[in-house]
Protein backbone atom coordinates (compact mmCIF):
# COMPACT_ATOMS: atom_id res chain seq x y z
CA UNK A 1 0.00 0.00 0.00
CA UNK A 2 1.40 3.35 -1.08
CA UNK A 3 1.80 6.07 1.56
CA UNK A 4 -0.69 8.93 1.39
CA UNK A 5 0.36 12.03 -0.52
CA UNK A 6 0.13 15.23 1.49
CA UNK A 7 -3.05 16.41 -0.34
CA UNK A 8 -4.68 13.07 0.59
CA UNK A 9 -3.47 13.40 4.18
CA UNK A 10 -4.88 16.92 4.59
CA UNK A 11 -8.19 15.74 3.13
CA UNK A 12 -8.38 12.87 5.64
CA UNK A 13 -7.21 15.06 8.51
CA UNK A 14 -10.00 17.61 7.92
CA UNK A 15 -12.73 15.20 6.81
CA UNK A 16 -15.04 15.60 9.82
CA UNK A 17 -14.78 19.39 10.00
CA UNK A 18 -15.23 19.68 6.23
CA UNK A 19 -18.33 17.46 6.24
CA UNK A 20 -19.91 19.38 9.15
CA UNK A 21 -19.34 22.75 7.47
CA UNK A 22 -20.57 21.52 4.08
CA UNK A 23 -23.77 20.06 5.57
CA UNK A 24 -24.47 23.30 7.41
CA UNK A 25 -23.86 25.47 4.33
CA UNK A 26 -25.97 23.31 2.02
CA UNK A 27 -28.84 23.59 4.51
CA UNK A 28 -28.57 27.39 4.40
CA UNK A 29 -28.25 27.49 0.61
CA UNK A 30 -31.32 25.28 0.12
CA UNK A 31 -33.33 27.78 2.19
CA UNK A 32 -32.57 30.79 -0.04
CA UNK A 33 -35.76 32.09 -1.64
CA UNK A 34 -35.08 35.82 -2.18
CA UNK A 35 -32.34 38.02 -3.59
CA UNK A 36 -31.88 39.62 -0.14
CA UNK A 37 -31.27 36.20 1.39
CA UNK A 38 -28.72 35.45 -1.32
CA UNK A 39 -27.04 38.82 -0.69
CA UNK A 40 -26.84 37.94 3.00
CA UNK A 41 -25.12 34.66 2.10
CA UNK A 42 -22.63 36.47 -0.15
CA UNK A 43 -21.87 39.01 2.59
CA UNK A 44 -21.38 36.16 5.05
CA UNK A 45 -18.81 34.56 2.73
CA UNK A 46 -17.20 37.92 1.99
CA UNK A 47 -16.69 38.75 5.67
CA UNK A 48 -14.77 35.54 6.33
CA UNK A 49 -12.92 35.22 3.02
CA UNK A 50 -11.77 38.85 2.99
CA UNK A 51 -10.43 38.66 6.56
CA UNK A 52 -8.66 35.37 5.80
CA UNK A 53 -7.18 36.55 2.50
CA UNK A 54 -5.71 39.64 4.20
CA UNK A 55 -3.93 37.30 6.64
CA UNK A 56 -2.78 34.96 3.86
CA UNK A 57 -1.61 37.41 1.22
CA UNK A 58 1.70 38.38 2.84
CA UNK A 59 2.80 34.72 2.66
CA UNK A 60 1.18 33.52 -0.58
CA UNK A 61 3.23 35.66 -2.92
CA UNK A 62 3.36 35.47 -6.70
CA UNK A 63 6.86 34.04 -6.44
CA UNK A 64 5.47 31.03 -4.56
CA UNK A 65 1.97 30.86 -6.07
CA UNK A 66 2.19 32.45 -9.55
CA UNK A 67 -1.61 32.46 -10.06
CA UNK A 68 -2.47 33.83 -6.61
CA UNK A 69 -4.29 36.90 -7.96
CA UNK A 70 -6.63 34.67 -9.95
CA UNK A 71 -7.29 32.68 -6.77
CA UNK A 72 -8.44 35.67 -4.70
CA UNK A 73 -12.11 35.03 -3.88
CA UNK A 74 -13.17 38.12 -1.90
CA UNK A 75 -12.93 40.34 -5.02
CA UNK A 76 -15.44 38.11 -6.83
CA UNK A 77 -17.73 38.13 -3.79
CA UNK A 78 -17.66 41.91 -3.62
CA UNK A 79 -18.42 42.16 -7.34
CA UNK A 80 -21.39 39.79 -6.93
CA UNK A 81 -22.73 41.89 -4.04
CA UNK A 82 -22.45 45.07 -6.14
CA UNK A 83 -23.97 43.41 -9.23
CA UNK A 84 -27.03 42.47 -7.18
CA UNK A 85 -27.47 46.02 -5.92
CA UNK A 86 -25.85 45.53 -2.53
CA UNK A 87 -22.88 47.34 -1.08
CA UNK A 88 -19.83 46.47 0.93
CA UNK A 89 -20.85 45.93 4.50
CA UNK A 90 -18.87 46.87 7.55
CA UNK A 91 -19.06 43.93 9.92
CA UNK A 92 -19.75 44.81 13.52
CA UNK A 93 -18.47 41.39 14.59
CA UNK A 94 -14.80 40.52 14.76
CA UNK A 95 -13.90 37.79 12.28
CA UNK A 96 -11.80 35.18 14.06
CA UNK A 97 -9.40 33.50 11.68
CA UNK A 98 -6.82 30.82 12.43
CA UNK A 99 -3.28 31.93 13.21
CA UNK A 100 -1.47 32.51 9.91
CA UNK A 101 2.15 33.48 10.45
CA UNK A 102 4.02 31.56 7.75
CA UNK A 103 3.70 30.04 4.29
CA UNK A 104 2.65 26.56 5.47
CA UNK A 105 -0.22 27.92 7.58
CA UNK A 106 -1.33 30.22 4.75
CA UNK A 107 -1.33 27.27 2.33
CA UNK A 108 -3.43 25.25 4.78
CA UNK A 109 -6.03 28.03 4.90
CA UNK A 110 -5.90 28.33 1.10
CA UNK A 111 -6.67 24.59 0.87
CA UNK A 112 -10.11 25.30 2.37
CA UNK A 113 -10.86 28.24 0.07
CA UNK A 114 -9.63 26.42 -3.03
CA UNK A 115 -11.54 23.25 -2.19
CA UNK A 116 -14.74 25.26 -2.00
CA UNK A 117 -14.50 26.03 -5.72
CA UNK A 118 -15.03 22.38 -6.68
CA UNK A 119 -18.72 22.46 -5.77
CA UNK A 120 -19.25 26.06 -6.84
CA UNK A 121 -20.87 25.31 -10.20
CA UNK A 122 -23.37 22.96 -8.53
CA UNK A 123 -24.22 25.57 -5.87
CA UNK A 124 -24.65 28.28 -8.53
CA UNK A 125 -27.06 26.00 -10.41
CA UNK A 126 -29.04 25.37 -7.21
CA UNK A 127 -29.34 29.07 -6.38
CA UNK A 128 -30.21 30.03 -9.97
CA UNK A 129 -33.05 27.48 -9.87
CA UNK A 130 -34.29 28.94 -6.55
CA UNK A 131 -33.98 32.56 -7.79
CA UNK A 132 -35.06 32.55 -11.45
CA UNK A 133 -35.53 36.36 -11.40
CA UNK A 134 -31.78 36.99 -11.04
CA UNK A 135 -30.09 37.23 -14.46
CA UNK A 136 -27.79 34.23 -14.96
CA UNK A 137 -24.82 36.52 -15.69
CA UNK A 138 -25.16 38.59 -12.48
CA UNK A 139 -24.15 37.64 -8.97
CA UNK A 140 -22.43 34.31 -9.58
CA UNK A 141 -18.76 35.19 -10.11
CA UNK A 142 -17.79 33.70 -6.75
CA UNK A 143 -19.48 30.34 -7.20
CA UNK A 144 -18.34 30.03 -10.82
CA UNK A 145 -14.94 31.73 -10.39
CA UNK A 146 -12.97 29.16 -12.40
CA UNK A 147 -15.82 28.01 -14.65
CA UNK A 148 -14.88 24.90 -16.57
CA UNK A 149 -11.30 25.22 -15.30
CA UNK A 150 -12.25 24.31 -11.70
CA UNK A 151 -10.69 20.83 -11.91
CA UNK A 152 -7.48 22.03 -13.57
CA UNK A 153 -7.11 24.89 -11.05
CA UNK A 154 -7.54 22.35 -8.23
CA UNK A 155 -4.92 20.04 -9.77
CA UNK A 156 -2.51 22.95 -9.98
CA UNK A 157 -3.19 23.85 -6.34
CA UNK A 158 -2.40 20.23 -5.41
CA UNK A 159 1.08 20.76 -6.85
CA UNK A 160 1.62 23.58 -4.35
CA UNK A 161 0.57 21.20 -1.56
CA UNK A 162 2.87 18.47 -2.90
CA UNK A 163 5.79 20.91 -2.82
CA UNK A 164 5.37 21.19 0.96
CA UNK A 165 7.68 18.32 1.86
CA UNK A 166 8.83 18.94 5.46
CA UNK A 167 6.67 17.13 8.02
CA UNK A 168 6.60 20.13 10.34
CA UNK A 169 5.25 22.34 7.54
CA UNK A 170 2.72 19.69 6.55
CA UNK A 171 1.50 19.44 10.15
CA UNK A 172 1.10 23.22 10.38
CA UNK A 173 -0.79 23.34 7.06
CA UNK A 174 -3.11 20.46 7.99
CA UNK A 175 -3.88 21.91 11.43
CA UNK A 176 -4.53 25.36 9.94
CA UNK A 177 -6.88 23.83 7.35
CA UNK A 178 -8.78 22.10 10.16
CA UNK A 179 -8.98 25.35 12.15
CA UNK A 180 -10.13 27.22 9.03
CA UNK A 181 -13.10 24.87 8.67
CA UNK A 182 -13.87 25.29 12.38
CA UNK A 183 -13.55 29.08 12.47
CA UNK A 184 -15.66 29.43 9.31
CA UNK A 185 -18.39 27.37 10.99
CA UNK A 186 -18.21 29.65 14.06
CA UNK A 187 -18.49 32.71 11.79
CA UNK A 188 -21.51 31.23 9.99
CA UNK A 189 -23.18 30.48 13.32
CA UNK A 190 -22.76 34.16 14.26
CA UNK A 191 -23.78 35.59 10.92
CA UNK A 192 -26.11 32.91 9.55
CA UNK A 193 -29.16 34.25 7.69
CA UNK A 194 -32.49 33.65 9.40
CA UNK A 195 -35.13 32.58 6.89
Amino acid sequence: MEPLTFPDHIKNYTKLEHAALEKHLIGIIKGIQTKDQYLHLLRMFYGFYQALEVEMEQYLTQQLIPDIKQRRKSDALLQDIKDLGGNEMQFSMQVDTPVINNYARALGAAYVLEGSTLGGLIIAKMIKAQLPDIPADKGFLFFTCYGEDAQSMWKKFRTYLLALTHKEDQDLAAETARKTFLTFKVWIDKYEPVF
